[in-house]
C-alpha cells in the first residue's frame, strides 16, 4: 500500500517541480538584465571603504542599510582584488526560490578565507575531502553525512549535557564571585567572562576537556592562549572577507595575525584529537561507540574530527556569546517575563536538581524566551547562498553561480512581518497561546532562521540551544537580573552582532 501511494506521489511531485521550474524560466525571460541591478561601483566601494568614505569604521549592518536606502531592496555589492560580486536581497520571495533550487549540496560562500588557509596548509591535514564548512559539493557532503549523526542525533545529547551542566555551575559560581559585594553589579566587562563561558561550553565538547577558563584555573595557560587566538581570528573575518583586501596576492599583517591564529588552533585540535585515541587504545576499545562526541568523531576519522572540532570553535563561541549577550538584556530588562520563566524552571526542574532532556522539553517558555531574544538581537545580518540555477529576483536576472546575500535578520523588527516588532513577548513563539499573541508571529518561514536553513544549517545547533537553555535556566533559578542602564545601540554588527556595553548586570541571590 505504502509503495502504491508512493509510485503515485512521486510522478505528482516531479509535474509540480517541473511547473515551478518553468515559471522560473518564464520569470527569466521576462526580468531585468544582471547589468542592470544597481549598487555602487568598485571605485565607490574602495573609495567608501576610506577613511572619510561612507563605510569607513560602519559595520557590515551599516554598510546594507546605506546601500539599501540609496539602491532599493536588491543590490550588487562588487569584489574586488579577487573577491566576487555579491548581489544582497531584503526580499523574502527571492530567499524561497533561492533555497527551493540550491539543489542537494547547497554552496554557502563566505568562508574563502578559511578555505584559503585550509588549502594552502602543507602537512596535509586538511583536503577538499576535508574542509568542513570551507567545503562545498559532493565532498561537503560525504563530510556532513560523517559528522551529523554524531552532533545532530537526539540520542547523543547525553554526551554533552554533564560537560555543559558543570560550566553552566562554575559560571553561577563565577558571578558570585566577581560581582561587587555592595551594588551586586558585576563588572562592565562581563562579555569577556561570558565569552569565556561560551569558550569552555564548547570546548568541553570539542576537546572533551574542562579547560578551567571559567574558573580562572592557575592551568588556563593554554585556553587563554587559544581564546586569544579565536579573538584575533573574528577580528579578521570582517577586515578580510567584507573589506578591500589584497591577502590573496600579498600577506597583509591581518592575514598573517589570521593565518598565525589558525596555525594553533589546527595544532591544538590535532593534539588532542591524538590524546583521544591514545585513550581508546588503552581502553582496548577496537569497536563501539566512543564515551564523547570527540571519541565518537576519532573513530570515524581523526583528520575529520580535527577539522569538526576547529569549526565548533571558530564558529561556536562568538555566535553563542552573541546570543547569551542578547538573552540576558532582554530578560534583565523585562521583569515580568523573567519571573514568568523563573516559575517554569522552578516548577520543573526546582532549584538544585539537574537538567535532563526530558525535564527540558517540559520548559517551552524557556525555549521561547531565547526566540524572542534572537528576534530582536539576531546573531547575523541573515544567511548568504550561491545560486543553483538562473533566477530572476526582484525583477533582475540573477545568473546561477551568483553569490547572493539574504538579509534576513535585518527584517526581524519590521512590522510587516512582527506586530508590535521593538516588543519583547516571549509568547509570540508559544503554540497554546491566545490567538492574540498567535497573531505576533510571522507565518513566513524564511524570516526567522537563526540557525540557518537546509542542509547547510549549523551543525552544532542541538548543542549551541542546550549551552543557552541550561545557562538561562540556571541563572534565573539561582538570580534576579537587573540592568539599570540604556539598552541604546546595544549590538553592532561586523559579520555577527557584537555587544559593544558595558554590561553591568545585576545579579541579587534568590
Amino acid at each position: 500500500m505504502c509503495e502504491g501511494f508512493k509510485g503515485r506521489i512521486l510522478p505528482l511531485l516531479s509535474k509540480l517541480e517541473s511547473s515551478y521550474v518553468s515559471d522560473l524560466n518564464q520569470e527569466w525571460q521576462e526580468a531585468k538584465t544582471f547589468a542592470n541591478v544597481p549598487g555602487p561601483t568598485k571605485f565607490q566601494m574602495f573609495r567608501g571603504f576610506m577613511k572619510g568614505g561612507d563605510f569607513h569604521g560602519k559595520s557590515i549592518q551599516n554598510l546594507m542599510q546605506v546601500c539599501r536606502q540609496r539602491y532599493g531592496n536588491i543590490f550588487l555589492l562588487p569584489g574586488m582584488f579577487g573577491k566576487p560580486t555579491n548581489v544582497v536581497t531584503f526580499n523574502l520571495d527571492d530567499y524561497a526560490k533561492i533555497i527551493r533550487t540550491e539543489g542537494i549540496y547547497p554552496i554557502r560562500p563566505s568562508n574563502e578565507i578559511i578555505y584559503d588557509y585550509r588549502m594552502a596548509r602543507k602537512d596535509g591535514l586538511y583536503s577538499e575531502m576535508n574542509l568542513g564548512l570551507a567545503g562545498d559539493g559532493v565532498h561537503w557532503g560525504k563530510f556532513r553525512q560523517a559528522v551529523n549523526p554524531v552532533l545532530l542525533h537526539p540520542r547523543n545529547a547525553v554526551l554533552y549535557l554533564d560537560p555543559i551542566q558543570k560550566v553552566t555551575n562554575d559560571f553561577i559560581e563565577r558571578i558570585r564571585k566577581i560581582r561587587d559585594s555592595t551594588t551586586l553589579e558585576v563588572p562592565g566587562d562581563f562579555l569577556t567572562e561570558i565569552k569565556h563561558f561560551a569558550f569552555e561550553s564548547v570546548a568541553a565538547v570539542a576537546f572533551d576537556k574542562d579547560l578551567g577558563l571559567v574558573r580562572k584555573d592557575a592551568s588556563m595557560t593554554e585556553a587563554q592562549k587559544l581564546f586569544d587566538d579565536l579573538e584575533d581570528f573574528n577580528k579578521a573575518m570582517y577586515e578580510l572577507g567584507m573589506k578591500p583586501s589584497i591577502y590573496k596576492y600579498y600577506k597583509t599583517p591581518t592575514y598573517k595575525r589570521f593565518e598565525k591564529a589558525m596555525d594553533h588552533i589546527s595544532n591544538i585540535c590535532c593534539e588532542y584529537a591524538n590524546e583521544s585515541l591514545q585513550r581508546i587504545a588503552e581502553r582496548g576499545e577496537a569497536e563501539g561507540e566512543g564515551k564523547s562526541v570527540l571519541e565518537q568523531l576519532v573513530k570515524i576519522n581523526p583528520k575529520i574530527a580535527v577539522t569538526m572540532m576547529a569549526d565548533m570553535i571558530i564558529a561556536g563561541i562568538e555566535t553563542a556569546s552573541s546570543a547569551i549577550c542578547a538573552i540576558l538584556l532582554c530578560l534583565a530588562t523585562h521583569p515580568e517575563k523573567q519571573q514568568k520563566l523563573r516559575q517554569e524552571v522552578l516548577s520543573v526542574v526546582g532549584r538544585t536538581d539537574k537538567f535532563t532532556m526530558e525535564n527540558l522539553k517540559r520548559m517551552p517558555y524557556l525555549k521561547a524566551c531565547i526566540k524572542e531574544s534572537l528576534r530582536l538581537y539576531p546573531v547575523l545580518f541573515g544567511n548568504v547562498r550561491t545560486t543553483g540555477m538562473d533566477l530572476c529576483l526582484s525583477s533582475y536576472q540573477i545568473p546561477k553561480g551568483t553569490n547572493v546575500f539574504m538579509a534576513s535578520n535585518m527584517l526581524l523588527q519590521d512590522e510587516k512581518y512582527f506586530p508590535q516588532p521593538q516588543i519583547f513577548v516571549p509568547e509570540r513563539w508559544l503554540r497554546t497561546s491566545a490567538a492574540a499573541e498567535e497573531d505576533l508571529k510571522s507565518s513566513n518561514p524564511f524570516v526567522f532562521l537563526p540557525y540557518g536553513y537546509g542542509p547547510r544549517s549549523c551543525v552544532g545547533r542541538r548543542i549551541v540551544g542546550l549551552e543557552m537553555q541550561m545557562m538561562l535556566a540556571n541563572i534565573v533559578r539561582n538570580f534576579q537580573m537587573e540592568f539599570n542602564y540604556s539598552k541604546d545601540n546595544a549590538f553592532e554588527n561586523y559579520f555577527l552582532n557584537i555587544c559593544v556595553l558595558p554590561l553591568k548586570f545585576k545579579f541579587k541571590n534568590l
